[in-house]
């Protein structure tokens, strides 16, 4: 098997009383723009376990995840750049924004959503998807262990869980 070096990313999607919980970039090319809690995967890291050290690094929140919700994939300087979305359930009280990274944060209706400035379609899209009640999300089959590792695998046929 060939490997490729990527570009990883992650994003927690969570939503609480038909609420969304938004972040604000404080700085870098995203500043004052709006997206679901995310950042990159670590060397050496499982990509659900960045997706909540995400979550608590940039609102305080701890969470569990749901499911996968959504996989983005495209181009980025000639290495495929992936972004994996996971549906959360938020299981503390959000409490240190602002921070290093994040200017604001908070929970956000559906009509708000349209007002606020983006860091991507794909965030914006997401988060309407998730509060126009279409938000679904696969389950893993895991953890499964091979060699003592853990993986995941989230797959689609007759057996499959979908979250509502």
């Amino acid at each position: 098997m060939v490997s490729t070096v990527c570009d990883l990313g992650v994003a927690a999607r969570a939503i609480e009383n038909d609420s969304i919980l938004l972040v604000k970039e404080a700085k870098g090319r995203h500043q004052n723009l709006w997206s679901l809690p995310k950042g990159g995967v670590g060397e050496g890291e499982m990509p659900e376990l960045a997706v909540i050290r995400e979550l608590l690094e940039e609102t305080g929140a701890e969470g569990t995840i749901i499911g996968l919700a959504a996989v983005r994939s495209t181009l980025s300087d000639s290495k495929p750049a992936i972004f994996l979305c996971y549906d959360v359930h938020v299981t503390s009280p959000i409490n240190n924004i602002p921070n290093e990274e994040i200017s604001e944060g908070g929970w956000f209706r559906l009509g708000e959503l349209k007002s606020l400035d983006w860091v991507s379609e794909t965030m914006h899209n997401l988060a309407i998807d998730a509060l126009k009640g279409s938000r679904k999300s696969i389950k893993s089959s895991c953890p499964l262990s091979k060699e003592s590792s853990s993986y995941f695998v989230y797959n689609v046929n007759n057996n499959s869980e979908y979250v509502i």
